[in-house]
């Protein structure tokens, strides 16, 4: 380009920009423009990985026009990719499922984490959720004479206290419908709504009043599963824990434990049996032998009809179990506390209740814990019995 080119392009620039004044606030104009495209860039950034976070973690949920709402999860792994079990070492409160291939044998639980409730894996849990022990054998809340299993799981969050439960019963399973019906007699409070879990029908129940909810459903042939949670955990949080069970096989009971369990409760709740051989059975039971003759003196009887059915036996530990046991006695004298049947029962009939033992093995084999017994014959137990002064000899029970 020439020299009298480039003058000429100069001047002709000068001459069309002479009339254009620049404001007073030109600089800070410019930078407050590139500010807010800046912003709009980010805002734009965060939308779209907020979306990609709530559709990684907890699928879509899209409303259509007149018709209910579809939910689309995310897929589940194929058994064909996950083989090997994983142990679990995920502690409780972890936001992210813990991967476990389904009905694995043999998959790891830390004992203490409450996970493993009845060979059924709970490998999802809400962050800031911790566990209350291990998971305990107790009275089936869905079929009468039945043992569950169940784990509960505690978090807080803005001051509020909430939980989760699982509860795992294997034996003898009833309808869906008689589980409701019984479920609605026990608590009238609460409501009940049909649902799918699972890929299964299920119970969806509230108690607005404790801000309370739950599901229930028959897994298979032999097993009821239960997930129930309370604010500040979501139905949807109860609802990830439900759907990320894993079930496995149901706990083994070894044979020659199952036997010597049934036992002790046979010598220490049949009528007839002598003192010295009904506290024989008894944790600690050689100090009871006063109280329980009184009782049996006082309740002729019960000291002679009493008779134990075992319905269950579970592990808690090397050291414990559980038995599911229904007691039966005819005795005008006793009180009827707790049993089964009629409000006002004709006492000159047998009466019977079910109740959770406590089982205990000591230096002398399985026994019955004190405790249980205390509780199971009402007035055979000093009142200090059940709470040992620090001089006294500890039970080995823990609290039923």
């Amino acid at each position: 380009m020439s020299a009298d080119l480039e003058s000429h392009l100069r001047a002709a620039m000068r001459d069309e920009t002479v009339r254009v004044t620049a404001g007073p606030n030109l600089a800070g104009a410019v930078r407050e423009r590139f500010r807010r495209h800046r912003r709009r860039r980010r805002a734009a950034v965060g939308a779209a990985v907020a979306v990609l976070v709530v559709v990684s973690s907890a699928g879509l949920t899209l409303a259509r026009s007149g018709a209910d709402t579809a939910e689309i999860r995310p897929a589940r792994p194929s058994p064909a990719t996950a083989t090997a079990p994983v142990a679990v070492t995920t502690p409780v409160g972890t936001p992210t499922p813990v991967t476990v291939t389904t009905g694995a044998a043999g998959t790891a639980f830390p004992p203490s984490s409450g996970r493993d409730v009845g060979g059924v894996g709970v490998t999802w849990l809400p962050a800031g959720t911790s566990s209350a022990g291990p998971s305990a054998a107790a009275l089936s809340p869905f079929t009468p004479g039945a043992l569950a299993y169940r784990s509960n799981f505690q978090m807080m969050a803005g001051g509020r206290v909430g939980f989760v439960a699982v509860t795992a019963q294997w034996g003898n399973v009833p309808t869906l419908a008689a589980v409701e019906d019984d479920m609605r007699a026990a608590q009238p409070q609460r409501t009940f709504a049909r649902t799918t879990v699972r890929g299964r029908s299920a119970l969806l129940t509230r108690m607005d009043a404790k801000e309370e909810f739950s599901l229930v459903w028959i897994e298979r042939d032999g097993l009821v599963l239960s997930v129930a949670a309370g604010t500040p955990a979501s139905e949807d949080d109860m609802r990830r824990v439900a759907e990320e069970l894993t079930v496995g096989s149901r706990p083994h009971v070894d044979p020659t434990v199952d036997r010597a369990v049934r036992a002790a409760l046979a010598q220490v709740f049949t009528g007839g049996t002598s003192t010295e051989r009904t506290l024989a059975a008894v944790e600690n039971g050689e100090q009871l032998a006063p109280g329980l003759e009184r009782y049996r003196a006082q309740h002729p009887g019960l000291a002679r009809t009493l008779r134990v059915t075992v319905h269950g036996v579970a592990p808690r530990d090397a050291a414990h179990a559980v038995a599911l046991i229904s007691l039966t006695y005819t005795d005008p004298t006793m009180p009827l506390l707790g049993a089964r049947g009629d409000s006002v029962p004709d006492r000159d009939r047998p009466a019977a209740y079910d109740a959770l033992a406590v089982l205990v093995r000591t230096g002398e084999g399985w026994q019955v814990s004190r405790d249980t017994f205390c509780q199971l014959s009402l007035g055979v137990c000093p009142l200090a019995t059940t709470r040992p002064s620090p001089a006294a000899a500890p039970s080995t029970s823990p609290p039923s």
